[in-house]
């Protein structure tokens, strides 16, 4: 039972997908901005993007994406990764991290849904803390487009469906933030304070990546 329901988000979506297809023709929308100009500023950290292979790409279902990593000390650093579809029909969607990382060996510890706020609005983000063979990984991941920023996959789901009957738009974005757990951190000051740590990075991060995401996608079909 437990199987079937950590599926299910994606079963949903995959059933909402083969119904837009149906619906009507999908706009393919191009962002404003390309995925590599995306940026934001955290003092004291280098960075480099990452190109991720075109058997991966093709996978993924990806029209656009940027892969890069912030490094301040080898036991410090985290990486984000933002991955724009501008349509999305059955076998082109956005592949859950909720799915995809425990297909690669990381095993979940605990998941929660946090609350990023942003001046007078906040907005959910996904949290879940990681393991996989002795590392942890703290990882906070969104979906944002049409002018939303969405936690939930099953809101995302109805969303997805509501904009493509609507206005024919289905275009979206998936948003990763992953800050490896410092195991030397973890002896020396505790699970507590160390966890506490790549919360605020995190937290940060994703206060500074909403806005310029935002204003790199295309404007909400509302507008």
């Amino acid at each position: 039972m437990r199987d079937v329901t950590r599926f299910a988000p994606a079963l949903v979506l995959g059933v909402g997908c083969v119904l837009i297809s149906g619906v009507r023709e999908q706009k393919k929308m191009p962002p404003r901005t390309h995925m590599s100009a995306v940026s934001v500023t955290v003092p004291g950290y280098a960075t480099r993007d990452t190109v991720i292979g075109v058997d991966e790409q093709r996978i993924a279902g990806m029209s656009d994406y940027v892969l890069r990593f912030f490094q301040r000390t080898p036991n410090d650093g985290f990486s984000v990764y933002l991955g724009y579809y501008d349509y999305q029909v059955q076998g082109k969607t956005i592949h859950s991290p909720k799915n995809c990382l425990p297909g690669a060996g990381w095993e979940q510890l605990s998941s929660t849904v946090r609350a990023i706020p942003l001046g007078s609005h906040s907005y959910p983000i996904n949290r879940y803390l990681l393991s996989n063979k002795g590392q942890q990984a703290l990882v906070y991941y969104w979906y944002q487009g049409r002018g939303r920023v969405e936690a939930n996959e099953y809101k995302v789901k109805y969303n997805l469906l509501h904009d493509a009957v609507l206005y024919g738009r289905t275009e979206e974005a998936l948003v990763r933030i992953v800050v490896p757990i410092d195991p030397n951190g973890l002896r020396t000051r505790g699970p507590e304070a160390t966890y506490s740590s790549a919360d605020s990075l995190a937290t940060t991060v994703a206060g500074s990546l909403i806005p310029v995401v935002t204003n790199a996608l295309p404007k909400s079909p509302s507008a």
